[in-house]
């Protein structure tokens, strides 16, 4: 068990490290967040010292991280499954604002392609008169 205990509180520490310098954290900063010595969080981050249960709350809040996320070096799958199922729904979201946006695009284009026809049917009588006129003068120059 104790063989355990040390493997956990060395990937602690290499977790906190890790998480730190990620972040671009000094560790002055991170002791001044626990009000102890850079000194002594030096020691934390070596394995020289345990991080006591009240600090440890205190540094994942600082990193920005959640406690499981810093015990473990990555966050659990828990959160990972809920921040799938977040961006799912707004994938979702954004896809049924895009389709009403298409949607009315094409009812849009639909009634301009209903004003053009109007127009063509139109254009389309005037030459026909125009096209009668013509002949009915052409058979009286005949005549």
């Amino acid at each position: 068990m104790d063989q355990e205990t040390r493997i956990d509180e060395n990937a602690i520490k290499e977790n906190l490290k890790k998480t730190r310098e990620e972040r671009g954290i000094t560790q002055a900063e991170i002791a001044e967040s626990l009000k102890i010595s850079v000194t002594a969080y030096q020691k934390i981050e070596r394995g020289k010292t345990r991080i006591l249960n009240k600090n440890f709350s205190k540094c994942a809040e600082t990193l920005g991280v959640s406690i499981p996320e810093l015990v473990m070096g990555f966050k659990p799958i828990r959160d990972a499954e809920d921040r799938i199922a977040d961006m799912k729904e707004s994938y979702g979201m954004k896809m049924r604002v895009q389709e009403r946006g298409y949607i009315q695009e094409i009812q849009q284009r639909d009634r301009e392609i209903e004003r053009l026809n109007g127009i063509i049917k139109d254009k389309d009588d005037t030459i026909n008169t125009q096209k009668l006129l013509i002949s009915q003068l052409m058979s009286k120059f005949k005549d």
